[in-house]
């Protein structure tokens, strides 16, 4: 799929690169609005704020009513981490952009208050080019008689905070923390006031009107760009393009129509996330045309991956990021209606939208998208998030192997990437290549994951993630726990001499966990169902290993529960020793049998007669008769 002049538009000298790549990414992210969730300060549990970020998630789409009274569905993506490289790239693709900021943080005193106020400040002015408004989740303490106020103001300061503080805060909770503590007078930032253990059941409301406001920007910066002239447009970049560009001719007739397809293309992106599907798409394909008349190859690219996000936003909304188990539960118990409900989607979609891509021609756009984007070395990373978008397409359609070659695709392109992220992407390889069927591939993305998590290079090593995920890696592998059904009717599938490597590197991983008792299971497991297998070496050497694990713990034939849920089943060597044949062998000397002799002497023959001679017991035993008597 990668092209052949790959690498010859960019230099491979030190350009601004996206610096992380991000494997969640679906085609329906591109409408999306991207919110930025932060903890501050240390005093609010990890705890706490997971059960927040999973609340605030939830809230995935708003409807909005815009001026002409058209109703719009905006979608939302919220993420915890998002690094400013990636923000530089909100020209090329404007869902790259971070437009939100939502911060929680816990005080107990106006100290701390303060310090979570002035880091709030400083990630506005991290995101500043493109951050439209915030929000602050602030935490009081429960009782506050145990906390005086510690605030040197003057009493007509503390007036005025008093009055800023009431129309940025909810009115019925947290009012007593209000009375106490106040942000200080340079935080512009919208404040939400709640005690940790509330219900904070105005949370919903309170993000709603905070979606409300990053739409409105939106829509304002998307009506202003509308306005503009085309022919007066100045040249969109992407970070790696700006020297490009340097000492040319901008008013040349190719150029004027860069800049013009650019700005179109970008002018789609905007309608996209305003929720305007009809118009985007129209923006996207006069783009195309325009910027492939000037071999603008990579955002041509931009702009057929931005036609098929929009495309198969009409075509597949149910394949929008899910948050919660009960959308989940719900989702499952609609998938035989599904392919219904597209389809009539489709016939109402195909005479109202013109240019709308059909759900064949999405896959071959996206692969028109990634040959364009490979021909650029600084791109890797879009190229790679565009692999996955495709291959969650194809997944939705049903097509298998056209999935498999995009995610095929991932592995060819050569990132810098951190041990971390190369985890990732295995992972998000396997739970793909999961979703199509193909075991084996994701056993060995699991595989290669474990790998990584205790390789040199990593910093921190895990055994435990290594373990679990080689553990999780055995139905791909064709293994078992359970020797009965690893060896059922003599009849072994799978390959021996992989399933022999994978053993070994299961009970290795268990020895450096400590786990003793795991490692002397899974050798004695290995030894019962690989037996025949193993050269003779590897026979006395594994045992050799069973011997000494054996020694470290004691062995019983009961299941070992993990503290995952794991049951490990018992394995005994049943198989082992085998006996093939036997032979009469003479006993050690000392343990030989020997003939004792003894002399014996002649004291004549032996005579037996019933006779007894010298008593007089035939008289004495006589019976004495009745009558005598």
């Amino acid at each position: 799929m990668r092209s052949s002049v790959s690498y010859i538009l960019s230099s491979t000298t030190s350009e601004p690169n996206m610096s992380h790549p991000d494997y969640d990414q679906y085609s329906h992210d591109h409408a999306s609005l991207l919110i930025l969730v932060k903890q501050i300060g240390p005093y609010l549990k990890m705890k706490t704020f997971n059960k927040f970020y999973d609340r605030i998630t939830r809230l995935g789409n708003v409807k909005i009513t815009d001026s002409t009274g058209q109703v719009r569905n905006i979608l939302v993506r919220y993420v915890k981490e998002h690094p400013v490289e990636n923000n530089d790239w909100g020209d090329f693709q404007t869902h790259r952009r971070l437009l939100g900021l939502v911060s929680l943080g816990k005080y107990d005193s106006q100290q701390e208050l303060n310090e979570i106020c002035r880091v709030h400040e400083s990630l506005k002015v991290k995101y500043t080019s493109t951050l439209y408004d915030s929000r602050c989740i602030l935490f009081g303490i429960t009782d506050e008689r145990e906390y005086p106020p510690s605030d040197n103001s003057s009493p007509e300061e503390e007036s005025v905070k008093s009055v800023q503080e009431d129309n940025t805060s909810s009115p019925e909770e947290g009012a007593t923390v209000r009375e106490k503590f106040t942000t200080p007078t340079n935080f512009k930032t919208r404040a939400l006031f709640y005690n940790e253990s509330d219900p904070c059941t105005d949370l919903e409301n309170q993000l709603t009107e905070f979606i409300n406001s990053l739409f409105w920007v939106l829509e304002s910066k998307r009506l202003e760009r509308s306005r503009e002239k085309l022919e007066r447009v100045s040249l969109l970049l992407a970070p790696f393009e700006k020297k490009d560009f340097v000492g040319l001719d901008m008013d040349s007739r190719n150029n004027k129509k860069r800049c013009t397809g650019r700005m179109t293309k970008h002018l789609g992106d905007l309608c996209l996330q305003a929720g305007l599907l009809a118009e985007s798409i129209a923006y996207y394909h006069s783009a195309a045309e325009t910027l492939k008349s000037v071999n603008d190859w990579l955002w041509l690219g931009a702009a057929f991956e931005g036609l098929c996000a929009a495309s198969a936003l009409v075509l597949y909304p149910n394949i929008q990021r899910t948050v919660s188990l009960h959308r989940n539960a719900s989702l499952q118990e609609g998938s035989p209606k599904r392919s219904n409900s597209i389809t009539t989607t489709v016939g109402i979609v195909r005479r109202d939208i013109v240019n709308m891509l059909p759900p064949d021609e999405i896959s071959k756009k996206y692969r028109e998208a990634i040959i364009h984007y490979s021909k650029y070395q600084n791109a890797g990373i879009v190229e790679t998030e565009a692999s996955f978008k495709a291959a969650r397409i194809s997944v939705e359609q049903s097509h298998s192997l056209q999935a498999a070659s995009f995610l095929q695709n991932v592995v060819f392109i050569n990132l810098t990437l951190s041990e971390q992220e190369k985890i990732q992407r295995f992972e998000k390889l396997s739970d793909l290549y999961l979703q199509i069927g193909f075991t084996r591939k994701a056993a060995f993305c699991q595989r290669l994951a474990a790998t990584r998590h205790v390789s040199p290079q990593n910093p921190t090593p895990n055994w435990n993630k290594c373990y679990t995920l080689i553990l999780q890696s055995f139905p791909g592998h064709k293994i078992t726990l359970d020797p009965t059904e690893m060896c059922h009717d003599n009849q072994q599938s799978g390959w021996p001499a992989l399933q022999i490597q994978l053993l070994q590197e299961l009970v290795v991983a268990a020895k450096r966990m400590g786990h003793s008792a795991l490692a002397t299971r899974h050798m004695t497991f290995l030894l019962q169902t690989m037996w025949e297998h193993l050269s003779a070496s590897e026979q006395k050497e594994l045992a050799i290993q069973l011997q000494s694990l054996s020694s470290q713990c004691e062995g019983a034939p009961v299941p070992l529960v993990l503290d995952s849920g794991i049951v490990i089943p018992p394995a005994n060597l049943s198989n082992v020793p085998v006996c093939l044949g036997f032979g009469l062998r003479n006993l050690q000397p000392h343990l030989q049998p020997r003939k004792i002799e003894t002399f014996k002497q002649d004291i004549g023959p032996f005579l037996f007669t019933p006779i007894k001679f010298g008593t007089l017991e035939r008289t004495s035993n006589k019976p004495q008769s009745k009558m005598g008597k």
